[in-house]
């Protein structure tokens, strides 16, 4: 695995990548909760590894992975940042890379609720529309939504970590018969594997060196189309975002249905008329 990681790099060698390969990838993660059999940092570990197999895959640039992200669960030992903070703060990160000469950026986040997918998805569309960077901005699961359309601390986030470091899984950790707190999606116990984590790892970073190279190809229409599907889905995420501070959880529906989660991978698949016309029916369900 060749990796040119951002700050081992000296200035003639960010040049001679912008000539070759004008692709950064950032990743991110947060501290926090994951129930008593993970670590603390589990979204951060995943992050980075993701990122590695993606600026490997794509010849790209890696940047370090930052843990300051927005939001988090209720539960102890979690850094919760606001959205006013880390939104300006990633529009800012977006601009000076682009304005290094980086033509494509891969911005990953492990860390999936709605407060850090809208703010990243967001700040990638308000770069987008001042700057003539392409931004990708995915979570774990957006693409390979087919096979896993996210959890907490559950199957999927378990099995990841299991394919990276093993050791630092614990489901032993509470007796088999006792809840595991703080997990969304199904218990891990008995269903979370390496062998899943790893194929999980491998279909994200192929995926994402599909659709980045697409994106570095693509022509001044097609990328103001791409702009204009991702500004409609960045509507979809405040709108269920806004809904959740009106309404209970139980009453808004979830961020991962069928029109959401189709149009995203007709987005990423360069079906852009395609995405749209799912982007805007999961944006009338959302105002029905």
């Amino acid at each position: 695995m060749t990796i040119y990681h951002f700050e081992r790099l000296f200035p003639n060698e960010i040049e001679a990548r912008l000539k070759s390969a004008p692709v950064l990838v950032l990743s991110f993660g947060t501290l926090e909760w994951h129930s008593h059999h993970l670590p603390l940092g589990l979204d951060g570990m995943v992050a980075q590894a993701v990122g590695e197999r993606i600026a490997d895959r794509l010849d790209a640039v890696l940047a370090p992975v930052s843990y300051w992200a927005a939001g988090g669960v209720p539960y102890p030992y979690t850094l919760k940042l606001p959205i006013s903070v880390i939104e300006p703060l990633l529009v800012a990160v977006f601009e000076q890379f682009a304005e290094m000469g980086f033509r494509v950026i891969v911005a990953f986040t492990g860390h999936f609720g709605i407060e850090q997918t809208l703010v990243l998805k967001r700040a990638a569309h308000t770069v987008m529309s001042r700057s003539p960077v392409t931004i990708l901005p995915i979570t774990t699961y957006d693409l390979i939504s087919t096979s896993y359309t996210g959890d907490h601390a559950g199957t999927g986030e378990t099995s990841l970590l299991q394919a990276l470091q093993p050791d630092l899984v614990r489901l032993d950790a509470v007796p088999g018969d006792v809840r595991l707190d703080g997990v969304l999606g199904a218990d891990p116990r008995g269903t979370a594997s390496a062998e899943r984590g790893a194929a999980m790892l491998d279909q994200i970073a192929n995926a994402a060196q599909t659709t980045a190279t697409r994106l570095l190809s693509q022509s001044a229409v097609e990328r103001a189309r791409y702009h204009e599907v991702s500004g409609l889905l960045v509507r979809v995420l405040s709108k269920t975002f806004e809904l959740r501070q009106q309404l209970p959880k139980a009453l808004v529906p979830s961020i991962t249905t069928p029109a959401y989660l189709q149009s995203i991978q007709a987005l990423f698949g360069g079906d852009y008329e395609r995405a749209k016309q799912f982007a805007e029916k999961k944006l009338a369900d959302l105002s029905a």
